[in-house]
């Protein structure tokens, strides 16, 4: 995922209106930050707060400097140090800094109509935040070339994050504080491995929050299913836009159920064995996928009855010259500005934190070609995988089992799944089956979330809402509530 675009970095995500408040003028509340951070002081409601960022130096094995990460942390007094979870969050990519969750959903104050304000949605309540910037993002640097290719990579991206994590809470005295993950979209390979490596170190981890990038757990048990398992969101998609019979719009929530049913029951045993079909079983799973997909029967495949993400988004409106949204199937329109909030970005470090150092990658300077040099040697590019990425189904090879592990090695270790109705690169349907799929001990310790919007699902007020919400829930320090 190479592109800009791609990367998710959402540009119009700032907290310049900190720069207005006279709270965050004021020095950051006694023993929050350190003094080598940049730090100023705020208020979200109630609850006073400190924003602190800065680097912390990553070495390899060998004690060798391989990078400066640049995190920004919100960090508070309330509850004690030793029982408030701390969650550790970043987008994915890979090649995307925090701008995404940070500004526009997770944290203390986010943009609402070119100007920030605080966040009713905000999570900070529920536990301190710490939003990090890999390598070659944002402020985050590797050492040297050589580090550059190491850490511009599957392995080498979750040591360094690893380590990273390790120092923030050892420098902080926060080792005991119940560890949160939260990742989106590749960030929940990061989250998932990350998990792993720490529990392998010794250090607890709560639980994992795997936002729009599914359940990494190596190679699809059932691909067949998985695919079967996708095609709610293509109706849910396909209802939006008035693309289905009269008989389905009239009860949309009916029209979901129904789609998922004829998927268990006729497009998986068809997509599982093709070949086996007869003429007329051919034809009936090609009616039923028009019924439900919208897609007219010449636009679908008879022989391997498979409609990749990347079919369905190019020929649904091929007829209006449309092609649907990767991240958002109900979007037609270019993606918004995506300099726009850029100064007021900066003005925030710069001014209001008074971070003085290096040079912002896509702001102050281009962007550094991290995705465009991936390396994703966490298991082998086939030919076959490589297919599927291009037909845009994930990444180029197979993530490894890393939540069942960590799980296994973690008894007490819970994961959320959050999943919008309305992205491409996921299907509500088949992250609650992976997550069924898991022994019974371990998927009881798993909760999907399915969202009525896209990939970043919070950017609709609703589910902003309801997204936090759960979030508060699945950090602990929120009555339970149901969805």
């Amino acid at each position: 995922m190479p592109s800009k675009f791609t990367r998710l970095l959402g540009a119009a995500l700032t907290l310049a209106a900190l720069a207005a408040c006279p709270q965050a003028q004021a020095e950051a509340p006694q023993g929050l930050c350190t003094p080598g951070e940049a730090a100023a002081s705020a208020r979200l409601g109630e609850l006073d707060y400190a924003a602190c960022a800065g680097t912390l130096p990553i070495s390899d094995d060998k004690g060798a400097r391989q990078a400066d990460l640049f995190y920004t942390a919100y960090l508070t007094h309330a509850g004690h140090s030793g029982t408030r979870p701390i969650a550790f969050v970043w987008n994915g990519g890979p090649g995307a800094d925090s701008r995404l969750l940070q500004f526009r959903a997770l944290g203390p104050r986010t943009l609402h109509g070119g100007q920030l304000a605080d966040n009713a949605n905000s999570v900070l309540p529920a536990a301190d935040l710490v939003f990090l910037d890999p390598a070659g993002t944002g402020f985050s640097r590797a050492a040297t070339d050589a580090a550059a290719k190491k850490l511009y990579s599957t392995t080498g991206d979750l040591a360094a994050t690893a380590s990273f994590i390790r120092n923030f809470l050892k420098s902080r005295g926060r080792e005991a504080s119940p560890v949160y993950l939260v990742g989106e979209s590749f960030g929940t390979w990061r989250a998932a491995g990350v998990a792993e490596a720490l529990i392998d170190a010794g250090q607890p981890v709560a639980g994992i929050v795997l936002v729009s990038g599914g359940i990494p757990m190596g190679e699809e048990r059932d691909r067949a299913l998985a695919r079967a398992l996708t095609l709610p969101n293509r109706t849910a998609t396909a209802l939006a836009l008035g693309k289905l019979d009269p008989t389905l719009s009239a009860n949309p929530e009916k029209a979901l159920t129904e789609a998922e049913a004829w998927a268990r029951k006729v497009w998986y045993p068809a997509l599982s064995h093709p070949e086996a079909l007869d003429d007329r079983a051919r034809s009936h799973a090609v009616t039923g996928l028009a019924r439900y997909t919208g897609l007219a029967p010449a636009a679908i495949d008879a022989k391997t009855l498979w409609v990749s993400p990347r079919d369905f988004r190019t020929k649904l409106l091929a007829s209006e010259g449309k092609t649907l949204g990767i991240f958002d199937m109900r979007r037609t329109a270019p993606p918004a500005d995506e300099k726009a909030g850029d100064a007021a970005i900066l003005d925030f470090y710069r001014s209001t934190l008074r971070y003085r150092e290096g040079q912002y990658a896509g702001i102050e300077i281009p962007e550094l070609p991290v995705g465009n040099d991936w390396q994703y040697d966490q298991s082998p590019i086939t030919p076959e995988s490589l297919a599927r990425a291009m037909a845009g189904e994930g990444p180029p090879s197979a993530s490894q089992p890393w939540v069942m592990r960590a799980m296994d090695k973690a008894p007490t270790m819970r994961v959320m799944v959050a999943t919008g109705l309305y992205d491409s690169l996921n299907g509500c349907a088949a992250m609650r089956q992976a997550a069924a799929d898991f022994s019974k001990a371990l998927s009881q310790r798993i909760t999907t979330h399915c969202y009525r919007g896209g990939h970043m699902m919070y950017e609709e007020p609703a589910e902003a809402v309801q997204f936090a919400r759960d979030l508060s829930i699945f950090f602990g320090n929120s009555p339970t509530r149901k969805r």
